[in-house]
């Protein structure tokens, strides 16, 4: 066994290496302040100079130095750790971390406005329509209105004195004449008045004019007559009543017994203008008598352009006037204004139109 020589230099070196690897073990623990004694190693006078060691000694010398300044490091620093630890210093506890994320702003969205949808309309069923039949039926007519110009207070045969005095609802002519006139069996006039309506020209408008007669005779039958005239002298309206005339007595008036319209035309209307040389007329008629009623159309000289008769029948119960549709050929080179007129003639001792209602039309070639 080799066996090493070491004097008191080599001792002090193994001390301090010693102590060098209690300071590095210090240095690892920064937290604590042991207090380390230095230990001296003193020799008498006479110990010997050298000291011998083998290798194992001095590796278990370095070994023992060691543990010795671990055990004395521990002995002086448990106490402060434990002083450390006793202390009321509360323990860190985790806190929960939340992590929050960028929103992520989404794109815009578009948003389309609606569009109005219309609800369909309900169509109706089409209704089943029966063919006409070849025999006609009868339809009821409308109340007919008030005849546009008429006498109120003079019923048929009424028998009066002089003076008599008509109650009318007339319209003057285009003249804003209106003549009331009497006329005998022979048609001679009896009496005649023209009275001076201008200011009431397109107006509707009543009349109770009165009229002074003279006879021959003690009575005679006659007729009372007003009439308007258009500007070129045809008869526009008319309207009559027979009266037994009477020289002594007094008034025996019988009331009328029908104010409706006599006359009402459909087709063709006011100021139409009809082309093709046929002129359709349709309309209904009141029956005043058992004569036709005559449809005539009349130019401004006075002629006759064109005329038709139209046989009127009983009328059916319930219907007070017949409807009737009549078809009238026309000829005209020009442009024409015609006057529609649809009248009825007398069929008693007194000749002359008792009724008489009229338009005007223009007729094209």
């Amino acid at each position: 066994m080799k066996q090493l020589f070491l004097g008191k230099k080599e001792i002090n070196i193994i001390q301090v290496m010693s102590i060098s690897i209690v300071l590095l073990i210090l240095g690892c623990q920064p937290q604590f302040s042991p207090t380390v004694t230095r230990t001296s190693i003193s020799f008498s006078p006479t110990s010997s100079p050298s000291i011998l060691f083998t290798e194992t000694e001095i590796v278990e010398i370095i070994t023992e130095t060691a543990q010795t300044s671990v055990d004395i490091i521990t002995k002086t620093a448990m106490p402060t750790l434990k002083s450390i630890t006793n202390t009321d210093v509360p323990a860190a506890t985790p806190s929960e971390t939340i992590e929050i994320l960028p929103e992520i702003s989404p794109s815009p969205t578009i948003f389309l406005s609606p569009t109005r949808t219309f609800v369909p309309t309900r169509t109706p069923i089409p209704t089943f329509t029966r063919r006409p039949s070849r025999t006609p039926t009868t339809t009821p007519s409308p109340t007919p209105q008030l005849a546009f110009y008429r006498i109120n207070n003079l019923g048929m045969y009424s028998k009066v004195i002089s003076p008599v005095r008509p109650e009318a609802i007339v319209s003057p002519g285009e003249d804003g004449l209106i003549y009331v006139e009497i006329i005998s069996e022979n048609n001679n006039s009896i009496s005649k008045e023209v009275f001076n309506y201008q200011t009431y020209i397109n107006r509707h408008i009543g009349i109770a004019p009165e009229i002074d007669f003279e006879l021959g005779s003690v009575s005679e039958n006659s007729r009372l007559l007003i009439t308007s005239y258009d500007r070129f002298n045809r008869i526009m309206w008319l309207t009559s009543v027979d009266l037994i005339l009477l020289t002594i007595g007094k008034n025996q008036i019988s009331p009328p017994k029908d104010f409706t319209e006599p006359y009402i035309i459909r087709t063709p209307s006011e100021e139409e203008e009809v082309i093709g040389g046929m002129l359709e007329v349709s309309g209904v008629a009141r029956i005043l008598n058992t004569n036709p009623i005559l449809i005539e159309c009349i130019d401004p000289e006075g002629r006759i352009i064109t005329s038709t008769q139209v046989e009127l029948h009983a009328p059916i119960e319930g219907m007070s006037h017949i409807p009737f549709t009549v078809y009238l050929p026309y000829q005209v080179t020009e442009v024409t204004n015609v006057r529609l007129t649809i009248r009825q003639e007398s069929n008693n001792r007194i000749p002359g139109t008792i009724s008489l209602f009229s338009y005007e039309i223009v007729l094209l070639p």
